[in-house]
């Protein structure tokens, strides 16, 4: 299948919208990870990663990382000034879903 390649902001800003469309009442504080380019785990993965660090509460973390997971079928990233990193995903299961 066939990605469609949006740039890092517009990939963010995709997916901030939707948290914030999903989410329920209870969070005003959880923010969507920031996306960073990486290189492909393998051929079938997406190119892109969302920052493992970002603090989630127990409600937003599984709902960032169901958005994320559907976003990596449909989505490349096309960043020319950036440099890709390594994702840990990479070492461990190759998906692109929140580390």
């Amino acid at each position: 299948m066939d990605r469609q390649t949006l740039t890092p902001g517009r990939l963010y800003a995709r997916l901030s919208a939707e948290l914030r469309r999903l989410r329920t009442r209870h969070c005003g504080n959880c923010r969507m990870p920031m996306v960073q380019l990486t290189h492909r785990a393998s051929p079938e993965a997406c190119n892109w990663a969302v920052e493992e660090s970002a603090p989630l509460c127990e409600r937003c973390g599984p709902l960032v990382a169901a958005l994320v997971e559907d976003a990596a079928t449909q989505f490349d990233l096309r960043d020319p000034v950036s440099v890709p990193h390594f994702p840990r995903s990479a070492r461990n299961t190759g998906s692109c879903a929140r580390r």
